[in-house]
């Protein structure tokens, strides 16, 4: 195989008018790029501050929001209207002091679980969820019996 040769030849023959045109080409088309890179980059610089400046919005939106809200009384004043709750209906109150896959957020909670007859369950558990923040777990029925675990959040 022949190797391919390239013949710059004609290079010799250039004047300086040839090298002047070539230099011009050169620089224009850095200047171009350059410029066309720096505009480029403008424009996501913009929209980085846009998108700054939209997360600053949200977040003293969200403080605003949270200095607005009340505090929680103490989960121990919460918890007592729990047993007065459950008796009123028949249910039976137990307290869980270790429950796996419970409530586990920045606030306290007493978690307990209420057992009976689903009516009597149901009807403990919503008034319960309607007099102290409450989360409300795995309801389990079986036989006309029900068992739900719950947990009653307050602070300190």
């Amino acid at each position: 195989m022949a190797a391919a040769r390239l013949n710059f030849g004609f290079v010799k023959n250039w004047t300086w008018v040839h090298w002047v045109a070539l230099a011009a080409v050169l620089v224009i088309s850095v200047k171009e790029v350059y410029e066309n890179q720096v505009k480029r980059l403008q424009v996501l610089d913009q929209n980085q501050v846009e998108v700054i400046e939209q997360n600053i919005q949200e977040y003293n939106t969200m403080a605003e929001r949270l200095a607005q809200l009340e505090v929680l009384p103490p989960v121990k004043e919460q918890w007592k209207y729990v047993p007065a709750i459950a008796g009123r209906y028949g249910v039976d109150l137990n307290v869980l002091s270790n429950p796996a896959n419970m409530y586990d957020g920045p606030l306290r909670a007493w978690n307990g679980q209420l057992e009976g007859k689903v009516g009597s369950v149901l009807v403990a558990a919503l008034e319960i969820q309607q007099t102290v923040p409450t989360y409300l777990y795995k309801l389990n029925i079986k036989n006309g019996k029900a068992t739900l675990g719950f947990s009653v959040l307050g602070s300190e």
